[in-house]
């Protein structure tokens, strides 16, 4: 199989019961809140039942714990206005939970760390067997920014690329290949950056990673949360993304 991960954060809708009681919202507030924040049907959209390689998905939605933010709220910049790993304003800067120390850490370590270990423990495996891995990031993105957003820009793809872990190259393959077919892309707008798992971020270049954010009109409608006709042409090119990708896992030479 080749050293691919299809990462998947934001998709999930599943607000556990459990968890539940810690919310300020009413039902049709939080609900609306998450038709906001959530990247609803990214899983599908970028096909994790057809994708060459291994996926991981985030159990919980990202109103419970994203697990794309920092831990730390000292590294997370969103944690600013209050939307770090663990949430708790609205992206109208409503009081969405009130959380005592404890509850968070307890939040955390039942699906932040887990993740994290999973996403460790795949590049770690990967490296090891194959030398190299190439995560995928997948995302999309309202087309009207939301309050907390600094860009205003909005390319119907955005590429996130990371200093150290995305290569000129792989950067280069994946922005020909939506370029080429009509879409409109921007890199590192109106968001920046890509996952990388811990254990290789920041120290082993081996471990390669991109981001892809899609405006969600194009598949979406924004308003209720249903896909429209869009859905089916953007999943197709994504498809074809996928063999883009594992031919460059392939390349018989590699960052390092």
């Amino acid at each position: 199989m080749p050293p691919l991960l299809l990462h998947v954060p934001h998709a999930s809708t599943t607000i556990p019961a459990a968890d539940r009681a810690d919310f300020l919202l009413d039902g049709p507030e939080l609900a609306a809140e998450g038709l906001r924040l959530v990247d609803a049907h990214t899983d599908a959209l970028f096909g994790t039942n057809v994708w060459p390689g291994d996926v991981l998905q985030a159990k919980v939605s990202r109103l419970v714990v994203d697990v794309e933010r920092f831990s730390d709220d000292a590294r997370e910049p969103c944690a600013r206005v209050g939307m770090g790993a663990t949430y708790i304003r609205t992206a109208d800067g409503r009081d969405l939970r009130r959380l005592a120390p404890a509850r968070r850490q307890e939040l955390l370590a039942a699906y932040y760390t887990p993740h994290h270990a999973e996403a460790d423990r795949w590049a770690c495996g990967r490296l090891e067997s194959q030398g190299r891995c190439l995560v995928l990031d997948a995302h999309s993105y309202p087309a009207v920014p939301l309050p907390t957003e600094v860009s205003s820009l909005r390319p119907e793809i955005g590429l996130g690329v990371d200093p150290l872990h995305t290569s000129a190259e792989l950067l280069a393959e994946v922005e020909a290949f939506f370029r080429g077919r009509g879409f409109q892309v921007a890199v590192d707008a109106p968001f920046t950056g890509s996952f990388v798992p811990n254990a290789c971020y920041g120290r082993d270049r081996r471990c390669q990673s991109i981001m892809v954010e899609v405006r969600r009109d194009l598949y979406m409608d924004e308003l209720t949360g249903g896909r429209h006709a869009g859905f089916v042409a953007v999943s197709t090119a994504l498809l074809g993304l996928h063999a883009v990708l594992a031919r460059f896992a392939g390349r018989p030479t590699w960052p390092t």
